[in-house]
């Protein structure tokens, strides 16, 4: 067992900063910085957002922020490459309303809108159960019965720890491209109290695990992994309703559960919605570049985006 309270660097007076994006925060920031990198705050006039710069040969310095700042207006996002100082910037939208407003700005949509669940965490255990899906309570009523040995410990900051590993080769296998190794390490040695690793045991080994990252009063759901016992075992509902009861108990309020797309991924999806998540839709990826031409739209007079070039929401490059 660990200590998940508080970092001193996260609000706690109720802000929106409670419920930002891990890549908004400062373990992500800090986790940035480990790895040689660099992370700047950079205040809006809809709230401060963290900017990852890295610098290409050729290219210049290029600058990503993804998943913020949301509800970003035209101003904002008219002066955001030049605030930035960056000769390239890359956005991961947060929502629809930021997306149109990159849009009007000139930015060119590189890939489409993503959908996300999140599922939060009522102070009542009984009001969680009953926001679950009939066939996720069922399942996760049997992974409870089969007695399986449940233990919690903090993630050690190693990039070859043997979940990164499983997952490296599920990757490999189901065609993903998951964080890698080296960040959820850094995130891992950023601050200690944040990361916490769930995992069934059963009697050759661990048979399912789950890795998830406390920030503010948000945690994110970074890696699951299952082997089949683990599977006929209904492990993973019962991973995740351990780790639901603990981050809550934490004051955790909702645990960001990734990606999670219907059409594309549907068995994902539907044990993700199946905890009681609801999905949300993200902005798609954006690019401003002084290595692009610019249009002009004939009434706004700001440039107009092309069409997606892309399907996912990419790290920096």
């Amino acid at each position: 067992m660990f200590d998940l309270g508080p970092h001193p660097d996260d609000p706690l007076d109720g802000s929106a900063q409670l419920h930002e994006p891990l890549q908004q925060s400062a373990l992500y920031a800090r986790a940035v910085t480990v790895l040689g990198g660099r992370c700047d705050a950079l205040d809006l006039p809809s709230g401060p957002v963290r900017v990852v710069a890295r610098r290409f040969p050729l290219l210049g310095e290029v600058a990503l922020i993804s998943r913020g700042p949301a509800q970003l207006d035209l101003p904002t996002a008219l002066a955001l490459r030049a605030r930035t100082g960056a000769r390239h910037l890359i956005v991961h939208a947060e929502d629809a309303t930021s997306a149109a407003a990159l849009a009007a700005a000139g930015f060119r949509r590189i890939a489409r809108p993503r959908q996300i669940a999140e599922v939060p965490l009522a102070p009542s255990h009984a009001a969680m159960l009953a926001a679950m899906r009939g066939k996720w309570r069922n399942r996760l009523r049997h992974g409870l019965a089969q007695g399986l040995t449940v233990t919690q410990a903090a993630m050690p900051p190693d990039p070859r720890h043997w979940l990164l590993t499983a997952e490296a080769r599920a990757a490999r296998r189901l065609g993903y491209r998951p964080l890698p190794p080296v960040m959820i390490a850094a995130l891992a040695g950023a601050d200690p109290g944040a990361g916490r690793l769930f995992t069934a045991h059963g009697p050759d080994g661990p048979i399912a695990a789950m890795l998830f990252f406390r920030h503010g009063r948000t945690a994110t759901y970074q890696v699951g992994w299952s082997n089949g016992a683990g599977r006929a075992a209904s492990a993973g509902p019962v991973l995740m309703w351990h780790a639901m009861l603990a981050l809550q108990a934490t004051g955790v309020e909702m645990i960001d559960l990734g990606l999670a797309e219907p059409d594309t991924a549907p068995g994902l999806a539907r044990f993700k919605l199946g905890t009681g998540a609801a999905l949300r839709a993200l902005g798609g990826s954006w690019v401003s570049s002084c290595a692009l031409p610019r249009r002009r739209h004939p009434v706004t007079q700001a440039p107009v985006p092309d069409g997606a070039l892309g399907h996912g929401e990419h790290a920096m490059p």
